[in-house]
Order: C-alpha cells, then structure tokens, then sequence
C-alpha cells in the first residue's frame, strides 16, 4: 500500500462516492449527491484530509477553524473515519499527524478533537498522545 494524505477543499469527483460509503459505514445513510452538495456548503476555512491509495479512499479527516473569546484560532477534527477494512494499519494515526502539521504550518492556536471516551474505535487516539 502507498498511502498519501491528500490536504484538500475540494476532493476531486473520484472520491464523493467513496466519502458517502465511509460515512455511511459510521451509520450516517449518505450518496454520492449528498456529498457533492455538502462538499460546496462547507465553511469556506474547511478542510479535508484524504487519506488515499492511488484512486481508492481508505479514509478522511474534516477539519474546521473556530474561533472563540479565549483562543486564537483553532484548527478541529470535526471528524476522522477509516475504512472498516483498513482499520489499525495506522491510518488514523497518520490523518492525525497530517491535521497536527497542518495546524501548525497555518499558524493555528490549538487543535481540538473531541471523542465519546467509551468508543472503542478511538483507542488510536490514546496511543497518538491525544488524551
């Protein structure tokens, strides 16, 4: 496998299928249409992380920039999925590291990642040192 974490707003065509079959795997029913339409709604700071093989989408990072009265701006992991079939072959790890350096390099604050501490999918986030 050669993973590539691609930092985009806009995914090219190739992945909006791909994005809705993630998000639908995480119980949320998405389509291809729903994807593209969100995809133009989106805060124009958004920004995705695209975890890739060649044309195949293993998984995704959605970051946001929020700004509040106690903060400068702060970058957040509005969501992270990985394939169910590609799961603990460090993907996650590697989008998580990709949003650190992108937050860093954009002169972010902080960031954030918020995550029910009873999901037994986010134990990654331990091991990444965010705690």
């Amino acid at each position: 496998m050669e993973l590539q974490i691609l930092r985009t707003r806009h995914p090219p065509e190739i992945y909006h299928a791909q994005l809705a079959n993630l998000i639908s795997q995480e119980g949320h029913p998405t389509m291809r249409e729903d994807i593209t339409n969100r995809l133009h709604q989106l805060p124009t700071k958004d920004r995705l992380l695209l975890a890739v093989d060649g044309e195949n989408l293993l998984g995704y990072a959605h970051l946001r920039v929020s700004e509040d009265l106690v903060n400068d701006e702060t970058a957040e992991v509005v969501a992270i999925v990985v394939d169910a079939s590609n799961r603990r072959c460090g993907i996650g790890t590697r989008l998580i590291n990709a949003a650190e350096t992108w937050a860093t390099q954009s002169g972010r604050a902080r960031l954030l990642l918020k995550t029910d501490v009873v999901h037994p999918r986010a134990c990654f986030l331990q091991r990444a040192r965010l705690r």
